[in-house]
Parts: structure tokens; sequence; C-alpha cells
């Protein structure tokens, strides 16, 4: 384990940190959301754990800029409201920010809540999805002074200098919001690389289940995606595509292993929209003899793919990719927009298993136009594509999504507890309701999902043989056997 000198000492050679940092202090929170979101849900033994990357990189232009900044991410502390409690009232910071997505909504609230009962003259901002689609939830508070819209690399840079705030900003002005929207245009290869210095990625441990070694670090090579699925919320990095060149991904990808991370996840929404320059990361990673193991862990497009990327990939130690699937019905898929065929679907994976690297599949259940029929389609494309590991979902119309718009439009929309917007949840009939399917029929095809698709014999028997090989037999049975299948 790295001492924080050492670390310190790596950043360096991949950041400009100043050597005072006497501007004031920051702090940048994360609130809890593993618990809500997977400890207490069917697919808890896959739960996510790594370091937050957009709290990590939003550091970095406050750091240059001579910030002392500290990160907290609060879902490392059983009991976090202390932590929380103590690093205000000790570290004492100018600003405080904090984002999420928007079931982390109340848990975001209550940091500044409790940032501007300790003292009332720090500045408190908002960040994410949800301040991005309705700055005003917030700002209507009355304990938030900003809101970013979009992406807030250097944002609160400005804030604290004083400068004009001409973009991705919002606030309230004689009891109205200010808004001020602007499409980013920033250049993926002069941001700074993230402060995973300040990140104590050593206490991260993802599941098994979703990583070989841990601490597992996330990285963006490319922002934007051009798709138009309508259950997807773009307003933060928009609809253009802007990468980060292989060199820049590769470079940085040395810099996340020397620093003590063991394996990578691309969080990318369309790593592999450019094909060739994809293929030259995975040749770099080669030529560069690096060797460790990573994932394309957030679901590319089947229609963006060839047998030569994924070969090269696996030669460059990729040992798993996600597919974004959904459903197993294509008029299903065509009526949000999803852009992909069933064709192209069955070839990817095909392609991916003849590479030899293992599959990872997202499924949506309750789709706008599903019905039973539909959603039994999915399950069967599921067994049919025999994936290392299915993922399903219900489908959530989030803050900021055309589906969102649609369903409120059509009175479908029946409260704004956002904390309750959760995908693995199989009653939300408080929040929302389907336009044709009852809450009981979308739980009893969720259950169904997992019961069918691992319980066949043919994926027990691989499991068992991957365990087997791997050393994880133990976990796995002890994984089955606590899993509410019911």
């Amino acid at each position: 384990m790295l001492t924080q000198e050492e670390k310190t000492n790596i950043a360096k050679k991949y950041i400009k940190i100043p050597e005072k940092l006497d501007k004031g202090n920051v702090l940048l929170v994360t609130p809890t959301w593993r618990k809500f979101t997977y400890l207490t849900r069917e697919v808890k033994s896959a739960a996510i754990s790594h370091p937050p990357l957009a709290v990590a990189t939003i550091a970095t232009p406050l750091v240059q800029a001579g910030f002392n900044v500290k990160i907290l991410d609060l879902d490392l502390y059983h009991n976090p409201g202390p932590v929380l409690k103590q690093t205000l009232e000790e570290f004492k910071p100018k600003l405080v920010a904090a984002s999420g997505t928007t079931p982390m909504f109340d848990g975001i609230v209550s940091i500044a809540k409790l940032a501007k009962e300790i003292n009332k003259d720090t500045i408190t901002v908002v960040g994410g999805p949800h301040a991005t689609a309705f700055p005003e939830h917030f700002l209507e508070t009355g304990i938030f002074d900003y809101a970013v819209i979009g992406e807030g690399d250097h944002v609160l840079t400005r804030i604290l200098e004083g400068k004009k705030l001409e973009n991705s900003i919002a606030f309230m002005k004689n009891g109205k919001m200010v808004k001020k929207e602007k499409v980013s245009t920033i250049d993926l290869d002069k941001i700074s690389m993230p402060s995973w210095h300040l990140v104590e990625i050593e206490k991260y441990a993802n599941s098994y289940i979703l990583s070989k070694k841990n601490p597992v670090g996330p990285i963006e090579t490319s922002r934007g995606c051009h798709a138009n699925c309508c259950y997807c919320n773009k307003k933060i990095f928009g609809w253009k595509m802007r990468f980060k060149s292989p060199e820049r991904v590769v470079n940085e990808m040395q810099y996340m292993l020397d620093i003590g991370f063991n394996e990578l996840h691309v969080q990318d929404d369309l790593f592999s929209s450019d094909k060739e320059r994809a293929k030259k990361i995975a040749d770099l990673v080669v030529e560069r003899k690096m060797d460790f193991p990573w994932m394309l862990t957030n679901g590319i497009r089947v229609d963006t793919v060839d047998l030569e990327l994924f070969q090269k990939l696996k030669k460059a130690g990729c040992y798993r990719i996600a597919f974004g699937i959904e459903s197993g019905n294509q008029d299903v898929l065509d009526d949000v927009q999803k852009g992909t065929t069933l064709e192209q679907i069955r070839n990817a994976v095909s392609l991916t298993k003849l590479a030899k690297i293992e599959t990872f599949g997202f499924f949506m259940l309750a789709l706008p136009a599903d019905t039973e029929e539909t959603m039994q389609q999915t399950i069967d494309l599921a067994k049919e594509l025999d994936l290392d590991l299915p993922k399903f979902v219900v489908t959530t119309p989030y803050p900021g999504t055309r589906l969102y718009d649609i369903y409120k439009e059509k009175n479908l929309i029946n409260s704004k507890k956002w904390s309750d917007y959760l995908q693995h949840n199989v009653d939300m009939s408080h929040i929302f309701d389907h336009p044709h399917l009852s809450w009981e029929t979308i739980g009893k095809y969720y259950r169904k999902a997992y019961r069918e698709v691992y319980f066949r014999p043919s994926f027990i028997y691989k499991r068992v043989k991957k365990g087997l090989k791997e050393r994880t037999l133990f976990q796995d049975f002890k994984t089955f056997i606590t899993t509410d299948w019911n």
C-alpha cells in the first residue's frame, strides 16, 4: 500500500501541482448511494464499489489553481453523518460541492444543509444529471448557492476566483432562477488527469462478480453519445462525441496503475464508436507491455464492433465486454429509438465469444411498448445468448430524459420523491404508472427473469466451471444461497 506522500509524488509526474495550496479549502462530497441502490436489492452480491471518477476529475483544476481539496466519499462509512459533520467542522471549507444521480437527491440536500448549519458563509454547489436537468429542484430549497449545468470541470474554480459565470451554471437572483446553459466544447486531451492521490483507493472493494482484482479504477476515454434512446439523460455531455487520443488514454491507464489501481473499468457510453481509435488503444497497451485486467463496463453498442476489435482487446487484457441489449423484441427496441437490431445483438455477442472475451448484457424490463409477451421474449433472448453475466433492471423515467417528459405528458408520473427512482425497485406505483402494465406484472417478470436465466443447468455448469478455475466457487455458492430469488 502506498503512503500519501508516495501517491502525491506519483500524481505530480502526471499533474502539475503547485507547491503551495493556500487559496482555501474545498470539500467535494459523494453522498451514500450503494446501500439503497444495491445492498438492499436482489443484486446486492454484484454491488459496485469504486472511487468517484467525476469528483476526482473536478478536483484537479481546483488543485492546480492553488486550492486545498479534500474528497469525502460517504459510502465508505457505516455511519457517515458524524464523519461529514466532523470533516466540515475541522476542515472548514470555503466551498462544499456534492453531485449525484436522481436517487441521491435527498442525500445531496442533507450535505448542503449541514454545511450551511455549521457555517452559513460556506458556498454550496450541486452538480450531476438531476441538477443539470432540473437545477430549480435544488435551488428552490434555499440551501444551494449554485447548480452546475452540464460539465463542471472548471466551474468551481471560476466561482472561487470570482470570475464571471458565463455558462454551465444556475443560481437564484431576486427570487428567480438565472440559468446559463452552453453545450461544452472541452478538448478532452487538454483536461488534466484526475486527482487520484486525493482518494483512499485502497478502501474500495468491488464485488468479485464484477472484477478480478481490487481496487478497481474507473476511466473515461470519451464523452457524449450520438444515440437517441429515450430513457437516457444526455444533458451533461451532449450528443456530440469527443474523444481522448489513444496516447492520452494509455498514459492515463499507466498513471492509474502506478498510483495503486489493479484493474481498470472503462466508463464510456460509446468506447467503440470510433473502432480505429479503440483498436489503437489496445495496440498501445500491448506495445507498452502493460499487463492488467480491464473491462468495458458501461454497455457498448452492438452496431459498432467487429472481430478484429475484440481480438485486439483480448490481447490487450480486456477480459469482459458489456452490451446495452435492452430488449428481445425489435418493435420495443424501435419504440425507444435504440437504433440496433436483434441480428446485430446476436452477432456482437457471437464475435465476443469467438474472441474468448466474457460477455455482460444489460436488459430493461417494462420499456414503454413492453407487454407480457415481449418481456418474455427479452428473457428468452438472454437465455439464448448465454451470457456470462446478464443483468435486468426495471425501466425508470429519470428526469432529464424524453421518457420522463412523455410519461409526464400522459399524467403517468405520480410523485417527485426522487430517492425512490431506483431501477431495481419492483413496485414504483407511487412514483409512476406504466402505460399498460401493472406493477404486479412488472414485478413478476423481473423476478422471473433472474430465476429463469440464472437457474438454467447450462448457466450453473458454466459458473461452477469458472468458479473452479478462478477459485471463486465458495463465493459463488454463498452468493447463490443468500440471494432472494422470490
